[in-house]
């Protein structure tokens, strides 16, 4: 028999936390091949309470008192509180009976007011005849994984594709002190490199602010419902001092010399709790008046090097691009990214 247990925040990492704890771990060490996902039930319980700006219920489902699956609904009460994200996973050993149905099934009941649903789901790259292209044509899914069938047959399409890629140190396309130097050189002396670890320094969280903002508004999001993200200085810190509770975040900016002003960001974060994890890649951005002189390139070369000095025991990168994104694609391919999986961005708008 299918149980489904509404699991609140507890006040420290036990009971009914630690097995969604274990179902999340098991499920990413499934999909990355490994523990570089993992995080300690005592971090991610951390950052869970210290989110600022999302509301998160988390479902716990139970097939004759043993854990099976879980689901999450998000909304982001800043900026789309209307959207709802869903996420649901399902133990192995427990597939194919119902239960992701049955999750999503809960979901719906419990959450039936919001005027989007969508979901995230990452998946091998499709092979030649089973490819379920979203309408821009760009990347595809494989239409017969058990998440796509999932989410079309719960009135969700695919909206866009996004690949997921993978850099590893030790096995560049080309050194990063080389790319950073080519760069810059075509750059020219108005630009100038500056990399920290941590919380920013006041005087640049303006100019940060403004690339955020910049990054939501210019990051291609296909057919899904197009998100405005407003941000200011108080936001910024603020996420910055949730991030840094549980990540070493890293960072390297482009200064524009002759206006002082903050023209390009490329963010790394490393999990505190796990020594294996994976290097996360997130934003990378320039600002558009600043496009064309290998900015990208440089941002990204620049934080390399930094975190290979700050974490010499770091393996490899995983960073999400959309398929549509042909311009960071191929910077991040001439560093020596590679495909290694891809994530299909699913979404149902309630008439």
């Amino acid at each position: 028999m299918i149980t489904i247990h509404e699991i609140p925040l507890p006040d420290a990492p036990e009971g009914l936390w630690l097995e969604l704890h274990r179902i999340t771990s098991v499920c990413d060490a499934e999909m990355i091949g490994g523990n570089q996902w993992w995080t300690s039930p005592e971090a991610s319980l951390r950052a869970a309470k210290a989110d600022t700006e999302n509301d998160i219920r988390r479902f716990l489902a139970t097939v004759d008192g043993v854990a099976a699956g879980s689901a999450s609904i998000r909304s982001n009460r800043v900026d789309s509180p209307n959207q709802a994200h869903v996420y649901i996973q399902v133990l192995p050993e427990f597939r194919g009976r119902g239960i992701a149905q049955a999750l999503a099934d809960h979901v719906r009941s419990e959450a039936p007011d919001f005027e989007v649903y969508s979901g995230w789901s990452l998946m091998p790259p499709p092979g030649e005849h089973n490819r379920l292209k979203p309408p821009s044509g760009s990347g595809a899914v494989p239409s017969d994984h058990p998440a796509t069938k999932l989410a079309l047959r719960n009135g969700m399409t695919l909206g866009i594709v996004e690949r997921v890629s993978r850099y590893d140190f030790d096995a560049p396309l080309i050194d990063p002190v080389v790319a950073l130097k080519e760069a810059q050189a075509v750059a020219g002396a108005d630009y100038e490199v500056v990399a920290w670890e941590g919380v920013a320094d006041e005087p640049m969280l303006a100019g940060l602010a403004k690339l955020r903002e910049l990054m939501y508004s210019d990051t291609p999001n296909g057919d899904l419902t197009v998100v405005q993200s407003s941000w200011d200085v108080d936001r910024l810190r603020r996420i910055e001092e949730e991030r840094v509770l549980t990540f070493r975040y890293f960072r390297t900016a482009i200064r524009h010399v002759p206006s002082g002003d903050i023209v390009a960001v490329n963010e790394l974060m490393v999990d505190r709790s796990n020594p294996e994890a994976f290097v996360d890649q997130w934003d990378t951005v320039v600002a558009r008046d600043h496009r064309g002189h290998r900015l990208g390139m440089a941002v990204k070369a620049a934080n390399l090097i930094q975190v290979r000095e700050a974490v010499p025991t770091a393996t490899s990168i995983v960073t999400w691009n959309a398929e549509e994104n042909r311009h960071m694609l191929a910077v991040n391919e001439a560093l020596g990214f590679y495909p290694i999986l891809v994530e299909g961005g699913f979404e149902l708008k309630r008439s």
